[in-house]
């Protein structure tokens, strides 16, 4: 008897075909035209040793006594890398076991991510995908940010959205008002915590609020790949953890991703 056909509803898999459904993706396939551009960067940002002194995980780190601890890596790969798409940004739309603290707090085991028409830093409220393109399309440089991996939630929730501002203050206060372009979270905004988010748009701080990148539409695997690429650190890859918030979920620890999109001055772009 045949075997029975395996259906390739994956995250992973649908993250895949949007993004080798893109232009961005068709545009730098090879690795060679990556690290190309990579190294055009490289040239650049080697005039500007204001933010290359910036670019050190130990200085990150030290930007929040309490949050910093949570910081593993800090890197960069070209602006003009980083792809959108309006497809990941409706990916929040899926649906997946919701964390046990958020089912113990709303009775609500299996949805939709929780932030999605309600946080005002969540789909329809973050960045279109043609938004985020504009904004990375300023920018020389996607500064990434990645966390240590995870079993448990971290203590500091929303340590991420902290730790992101402070570092665009400290950009902007070493190069310039205009050089960050815009600052990205990892999941929905949780600055205003342990307050309730204000919902339908409306923000206490929207000065510092941040948009997840996968609610702009970013496609953070790839990203974190081509993380890996031009660093040669493998360790920047991540996974979709299947079966989330369950006894099956594999694999079992997980991490955050999230950055800025940064102009280096002078850059003619």
């Amino acid at each position: 008897m045949p075997a029975r056909p395996q259906v390739a509803y994956d995250v992973t898999v649908i993250h895949d075909c949007i993004v080798r459904d893109t232009d961005i993706y068709r545009n730098f396939k090879t690795k060679a035209r990556k690290l190309s551009l990579y190294r055009e960067k490289q040239k650049l940002l080697d005039r500007h040793p204001e933010i290359m002194q910036l670019l050190d995980t130990t200085y990150v780190q030290s930007l929040d006594e309490k949050r910093g601890q949570y910081v593993a890596k800090v890197g960069w790969l070209p602006a003009g890398m980083v792809i959108t798409d309006p497809r990941i940004r409706e990916m929040c739309r899926n649906m997946f076991t919701l964390p046990r603290a958020y089912t113990e707090a709303t009775g609500v085991s299996f949805g939709p991510c929780p932030g999605h028409g309600k946080m005002s830093a969540c789909p329809p409220y973050s960045f279109t995908a043609q938004e985020a393109r504009e904004k990375l399309d300023q920018a020389d440089i996607f500064i990434a940010i990645q966390s240590r991996d995870f079993l448990e939630p971290p203590e500091h929730r929303g340590w991420q959205d902290h730790i992101v501002n402070k570092y665009r203050t400290a950009i902007k206060n070493a190069a310039g008002e205009e050089s960050v372009v815009a600052a990205f979270g990892a999941g929905p905004c949780q600055l205003c915590h342990p307050k309730p988010c204000l919902g339908g748009g409306e923000c206490r701080m929207p000065e510092h609020r941040v948009f997840a990148l996968e609610s702009c539409g970013i496609p953070v695997i790839q990203l974190c790949r081509d993380m890996a690429l031009v660093t040669g650190d493998k360790d920047w890859a991540t996974k979709f953890a299947k079966y989330f918030a369950t006894q099956r979920q594999t694999k079992k620890e997980w991490k955050l991703t999230f950055g800025l999109a940064v102009k280096l001055q002078g850059s003619g772009c």
